[in-house]
């Protein structure tokens, strides 16, 4: 099973007289007592624009994220307006969550956004070093809940099963295969188990978007979403949890109680439970279309269609 980690890569420094060195300087002045005027700088790789890390000798570290320099498939879009967004994203999540504090934005520099940084393991490393994840995904379950119980508002559920086919149409199935597909999604369309309030979601609820440093921190708001089922934050990351390498029979274990701890009573549980299914296939498909993933491909895609028909149990 092949997977691509994200990883941290030394590419340099930025001297005194750099544009952008200096800059990010002068927004961090404050914070730079004792600097001498270098930054070493790292690339935070695979991401969907240019990320990097930013330290200071102070002790000080920084991301930027630059919105005008994409490394995805997608690269037509107002770069300007998604750093703006997810800027909004942050701070109304922080509301209510952890999350890293936006510090400040410049078009100029490719429409960077620049965080904090917050130091410590991520859910995808603790995986990888074989840490058992009942207390991490305890702390994730709370999380999501505080986000999802603070953001409530009405469900606009059209805006999932959008989604839903916009993955579809990412993985090109024959057409036999994605008519199949279409009718279990009717079924699920038609179906009363989707029914109920929406929130805003975190949108990329993967292992390597939450951090904990004695409090758990959400990063990446880039994909957030109003309007939003719930179950949705869930599902991608039961999926993600379903999919690792390594983690074998414990997978449904964790998936369990990352549900149990999300719920409030088991009335809540139960309900969370049967509609899982739909958002796990959502998280299988959005694993499918990944390039590094290609050899698991054929697997992915029968597991989302098996999710999808739990409509029939």
């Amino acid at each position: 099973m092949v997977r691509q980690l994200k990883v941290e890569r030394r590419v340099g420094r930025l001297e005194g007289g750099d544009p952008f060195g200096d800059w990010l300087a002068s927004v961090l002045a404050d914070r730079l007592t004792g600097w001498r005027g270098k930054i070493r700088v790292y690339r935070v790789e695979p991401a969907s624009h240019v990320v990097c890390r930013y330290e200071f000798g102070t002790g000080l570290s920084v991301v930027g994220k630059f919105f005008g320099a994409p490394t995805g498939a997608k690269t037509r879009y107002n770069a300007d307006a998604a750093m703006k967004n997810e800027v909004r994203r942050l701070r109304r999540a922080s509301c209510w969550i952890r999350v890293p504090c936006a510090i400040a934005t410049n078009s100029r520099f490719h429409s960077v956004l620049v965080t904090e940084h917050v130091p410590g393991p991520t859910l995808r490393e603790l995986l990888d070093a074989g840490v058992s994840l009942y207390d991490p995904l305890t702390g994730v379950a709370h999380l999501l809940r505080r986000l999802h119980d603070g953001t409530r508002t009405s469900c606009k559920r059209e805006r999932d099963f959008a989604y839903f086919h916009a993955l579809l149409d990412q993985n090109a199935l024959p057409g036999s295969r994605r008519g199949k597909f279409d009718r279990l999604l009717g079924e699920w369309w038609h179906s009363t188990r989707l029914d109920r309030a929406g929130c805003m979601v975190h949108g990329d609820a993967t292992p390597g978007n939450y951090l904990f440093n004695g409090a758990i921190c959400a990063i990446d708001f880039e994909g957030a979403r109003n309007h939003t089922h719930p179950v949705r934050d869930l599902g991608i990351l039961a999926a993600e949890l379903k999919t690792s390498p390594g983690i074998g029979s414990r997978a449904e274990d964790y998936i369990g109680h990352l549900l149990w701890h999300y719920s409030r009573s088991e009335e809540e549980f139960r309900r969370h439970t049967a509609v899982l299914p739909f958002f796990m296939a959502l998280g299988h498909l959005r694993i499918a279309r990944l390039p590094w993933r290609a050899a698991e491909r054929d697997w992915l895609l029968a597991e989302a269609e098996a999710c999808l028909c739990a409509i029939h149990r």
